[in-house]
Formats: C-alpha cells, structure tokens, sequence
C-alpha cells in the first residue's frame, strides 16, 4: 500500500518554506447578522472587513427563513462573487459555500471590505440571515 502527502506536508518534510496562514495557523471568524427586511435587487450589504495577510476557508450561511428566488453573492467591490457565486438559499440550516476565486495562497493583499449582493428578487420581509466567514492569519 502506498503512502504520500499533501503537497502542504510534503514542502514542510522537504524544509521548503511554507506560508504561515496556511500550515498550523489560528483560524479567525468574521461574522455578519442581516435583518431581513425586503432589500431590493442590487442592494449592497457590508459585512465586514477583512484584514491584508488573512486568507480564506470556508463560508457558512444560515438563516432563519428561506430566501426564497432571491440570489444573493459574497465578494468585494472589485470582484462581487469572488467568496461565493450569485445562487438562492432556500435553507434554514447552517450552509457551507466558498468559491476558488477567495482562495489566495499568502492572504489578501490589502484589508478587503466584504459585501453581500442581492440579486434577481427582494430578501424576504422578515427573518435573519447570519453569514460567518473562516478565515486563517499568522496574527
């Protein structure tokens, strides 16, 4: 039976330098609670900042309502979906979503201002929707 590593491993057993948010790092959560209350298509919803250096893992969504055909997408001003692509959220359990495009070996480059989008149809007229974002930092 054969034995191998991940290429994270393997770099730290071969002594190549390993970025530090990536390997034994501290995992931070950021967290953002929404009031439900009929915000339109194209409207803009802060979140949070995200300090430069810190990268991403993982999303998780929950809400107390379904969102019904409303789509909703994570990113930033300068890419909107790049944590999670424009898609509806019928659940009413805690949801995981990431895109590839969030993933950035190093970090962020810059402290990044985290935006949620409304898209298609209006958020529902009451509930709340509670996104928490992982991300890992040498700090």
């Amino acid at each position: 039976m054969a034995t191998t590593q991940s290429k994270e491993y393997k770099d730290v057993l071969d002594g190549k330098i390993v970025v530090e948010n990536e390997v034994n790092a501290k995992l931070r959560r950021f967290k953002a609670t929404i009031t439900l209350a009929s915000q339109a298509s194209g409207d803009v919803i802060q979140l949070f900042k995200v300090p430069a250096g810190y990268s991403f893992v993982t999303g998780i969504l929950n809400s107390s309502a379904s969102l019904s055909t409303a789509t909703i997408e994570i990113g930033t001003a300068d890419d909107d979906d790049k944590y999670r692509a424009s898609a509806v959220h019928t659940a009413t359990v805690p949801t995981l979503f990431g895109a590839q495009a969030g993933f950035v070996k190093g970090g962020n480059t810059a402290d990044e201002l985290v935006i949620l989008t409304v898209g298609t149809a209006a958020l529902p007229a009451s509930g709340t929707l509670v996104v928490d974002m992982i991300f890992s930092a040498t700090k």
